[in-house]
This record gives C-alpha cells, sequence and structure tokens, in this order.
C-alpha cells in the first residue's frame, strides 16, 4: 500500500469517537481561536478586497463570508473564509513546525463546507482535526527539509490547499481513493511564492490561504463527481515532495506514530496578534518590563536573541504585525501589543516607537537549529539609569483563561458584547450541535 493510500484510508475512517479526549477538546479550541480571528480580520482591507471581488462575481446563495452580509457559494464562501483565517497574525499555529498557520486550511474549509451539508458540529470538528493532521505532518516535513533561502515558497500555502481538501473531503464522505484522487488535485494547484518581505500589507498571505482554500474544497469536489488523478501524490518522484522539496521519500514521515500522536496537539495559540517569530522574546519583554516597573522612557537599549532564521521576519519592509524591529518598539514603548491599533488606518507606529525602533537590535544565534529553538529567546534591556536586566525565556502556553479573553477582546470591537457572548456559547457547544448553521448564520453582519 502506497503512502498516499495509507494516509487516505485512514482518514477515511476515523470516527470522531476515536480521537483522544485531548484531540477533541483542542479542535473545538482551534476552531474557537480561529473564529476569533477571523472576525478581527474580516474588516480588514485585503478581506474587504477579496469579499468585494466575489460578490461581483457572483454565485449561488449557499454560504456566509463571516463578517459580512448576504450569502455566496460554498467555494466562493471558502476562499472568503480562508483569507480572514490568516488576515494577520492572530491565528493558531503549529509549533512543532515552527510556526506554520496549519489551521487556516481545514478550519474555514469545514466551516463553510459543513454550513453547506447541513453538517453536525461533531462532523466539522471531525474533518478539523483530521484535515489538521494532515496538513501538520506536511508541515512539519517541509520546514525540515526546506532550504529557506534557496527555496523561497509559502508553506501555509502550499500545504493549507491539501488540508484544505482532506476537510472537505472528510465532510463530503469521500472514499479512501476519491480522497486521494483530491489529495492530487489539491496538490495540482497549490502554489505561493513567499516574497512577503517586500509586502507591507499583509495581502500575499491573505490572499494565497484564501486561494489554498478555494483550491481545496474545489479538489473534493472534482473528486467527488467521479473525476480522476494518478493516486500517488505523496510518493516517490515526482510527488508533492519532490515537486517542493526535492525529496521525493520525504512523505514517508506521513505515517510515522499515525493514529497515536495527533498532530493538533502541537497547536500554538498566539498570545500576541503578531507573527510566530516575535511571540518567545515578547514574553521576555514584557516579563522584565513588569518586574522592573520600566516605562518606554526609561529604556536606552534592547537586545533580544532568536535563532538565526527569525532575523528573516525583523526588515521593517514588513507589515507592522510581522516586522519584528516593528513589534518589539510598539510593546516596548507602550507595554502592550493591540490587534486593533497594529492595524489601525492612520498607521501603527508613533513617535514613541519609531524612537524606541533605534534602540532595538536583534542577534541571530547560529546554533539555535534545531524545530523547537523559536520557543526560547534571551532578551536583555540597558536602562538609561545603567541597569542591565536579562531573561532567559521558554515559551509559555496560553491559559485557557486567555484564550477567553483574547476571543472576547477580537469579536467585541466588531459584533459587540451579547453577540459575542452567543457565539462563544455556540463554539463551545459545537461538538454537540445537531448543525453548523446556526453559528454560521450568527457568523455574518448583523
Amino acid at each position: 500500500m502506497t503512502i498516499t493510500e495509507s494516509l487516505a484510508q485512514w482518514l477515511c475512517t476515523q470516527r470522531w469517537q476515536d480521537l483522544p479526549p485531548a484531540v477533541q477538546q483542542k479542535s473545538v479550541d482551534v476552531v474557537f481561536d480561529s473564529v476569533g480571528a477571523m472576525i478581527a480580520c474580516s474588516q480588514l482591507p485585503e478581506v474587504k478586497s477579496i469579499v468585494k471581488f466575489l460578490n461581483r462575481m457572483g454565485g449561488a446563495a449557499e454560504c456566509t463570508m463571516i463578517g459580512h452580509a448576504g450569502l455566496t457559494s460554498v467555494v466562493n464562501a471558502a476562499m472568503a473564509n480562508g483569507g480572514m483565517s490568516h488576515g494577520n497574525e492572530s491565528d493558531p499555529v503549529h509549533l512543532k513546525s515552527v510556526g506554520g498557520h496549519v489551521a487556516s486550511g481545514p478550519v474555514p474549509t469545514a466551516l463553510t463546507v459543513g454550513q453547506w451539508l447541513g453538517a453536525s458540529g461533531e462532523a466539522v470538528l471531525r474533518a478539523v482535526a483530521l484535515g489538521y493532521e494532515a496538513g501538520g505532518r506536511m508541515m512539519t516535513i517541509f520546514y525540515r527539509e526546506r532550504d529557506y533561502v534557496a527555496r523561497r515558497f509559502y508553506p501555509t500555502a502550499v500545504v493549507g490547499t491539501l488540508s484544505s481538501a482532506v476537510a472537505a473531503g472528510v465532510l463530503l464522505k469521500l472514499t479512501p481513493e476519491q480522497m486521494q484522487v483530491a489529495l492530487c488535485l489539491a496538490a495540482y494547484q497549490a502554489a505561493g511564492p513567499d516574497n512577503m518581505t517586500k509586502d507591507p500589507a499583509h495581502m500575499g498571505k491573505t490572499f494565497q490561504v484564501g486561494a489554498a482554500n478555494r483550491n481545496g474544497v474545489t479538489a473534493a469536489l472534482l473528486a467527488q463527481e467521479g473525476c480522476y488523478a494518478p493516486l500517488d501524490i505523496l510518493d516517490g518522484s515526482h510527488s508533492f515532495f519532490d515537486a517542493y522539496l526535492s525529496a521525493p521519500d520525504a512523505g514517508a514521515d506521513l505515517l510515522k506514530d499515525l493514529g497515536s500522536y495527533y498532530a493538533i496537539t502541537d497547536v500554538m495559540h498566539k498570545r500576541y496578534p503578531v507573527g510566530s517569530p516575535n511571540q518567545t522574546y515578547l514574553q521576555g519583554v514584557f516579563s522584565l518590563l513588569a518586574k522592573h516597573s520600566l516605562r518606554g522612557d526609561d529604556i536606552a537599549e534592547i537586545e533580544v536573541q532568536i535563532p538565526q532564521r527569525g532575523l528573516k521576519r525583523i526588515p521593517t519592509t514588513r507589515h507592522a504585525s510581522i516586522s519584528a524591529l516593528t513589534v518589539c518598539a510598539i510593546a516596548a514603548a507602550h507595554g502592550k501589543l493591540d490587534f486593533y491599533q497594529l492595524h489601525d488606518p492612520k498607521g501603527a507606529m508613533d513617535a514613541a516607537a519609531l524612537a524606541m525602533q533605534e534602540r532595538v537590535r536583534f542577534v541571530g544565534r547560529d546554533d539555535w537549529t534545531d524545530l523547537e529553538a523559536g520557543r526560547r529567546a534571551v532578551v536583555t534591556i540597558k536602562t538609561k539609569a545603567g541597569a542591565v536586566v536579562t531573561e532567559n525565556v521558554q515559551h509559555t502556553p496560553m491559559s485557557k483563561d486567555e484564550l477567553v479573553n483574547k476571543f472576547n477582546h477580537l469579536v467585541d470591537y466588531r459584533f459587540g458584547v451579547e453577540k459575542r457572548t452567543r457565539l462563544a456559547g455556540l463554539l463551545n457547544g459545537l461538538a454537540t450541535a445537531v448543525s453548523v448553521k446556526p453559528l454560521m448564520t450568527e457568523l455574518a453582519a448583523t
């Protein structure tokens, strides 16, 4: 049995009740966190442009575009919801793959296709868990095998096309052979150059992930219609891994510990609405500010040690939610980071943050090369009074209370407290919901 066949067989036969309780709960948490991010991102310029385009293209009134009025076709809605799932840097990421945005493939697809089919909440969560399983395993292989400098494609969009196809295929009840076809058709559409270092906005990421969801749903629907494609896209020469990594046999790891280890248990919920490489050192910055009662005006210099590969996320040519120099400067100058501040149309940087930026220095650690290196940092602050304080930081996962507070903050601004309360109830009760339609109806703009 080939790798593609074995994976498809496993995906198509896993029942919700077969998944461990920790996996079931983490699936609920991932949807909860993702939906909060999608609501917040629904009105960002890049997402609004995609929604405007899709409305102009028309389509059957079938599915919700979150945060917007009206309905559109299932494929169009998958694109809109996929785009806003990574419309910013607030969505959950995959810790084992150094921060790949795995959830942005299966979550928007499962919610959208689930609404189209009138699927139960349990069925949607099963699709999320299994789509994440495929995506998390692929993303880990990509981050381990890829030469970041020589091969500048965007793994989140490439892998997201396939994990979206899996989530849709699970809900469509594809046979194992149809799932193999869907994976191949998804791989045919997988694309995304990583030239976002030149993108001062977020359109590159937002559009590519939106397209990944559109393409994944399309692949699954075509497979359901009886289209044929080669059944071995994850195997050997001319495979998905051969095309992107020049590693034809890398797919073997897709089956390692399958059914005993679950990728979704390695999700990282972001404490701050910024890129993954910023998460750990920011804990150290805020910790030192609090411990030593420091304000921005007290700081003479900040040095941040991170893995060498993380230095690629530093340039100020990137969006304020990604550029480490910008992120660290705002955090140190104001003692906080706020989603809506980072996306203020007037600009995220004020005079205090611009002045602080000149005092921030990042140092790449060549000896931090393993995939877990992003979970640590060293932060040193020198004060104008001559004091030097340092913190060695290990990433601390968010607590459930922190996750709820994050959701409340992101959603209240867009929808208000009353609607947010209803949404939280629907999301927390998703596993027992007869249909996902009431949730998706509530997620529309009022």
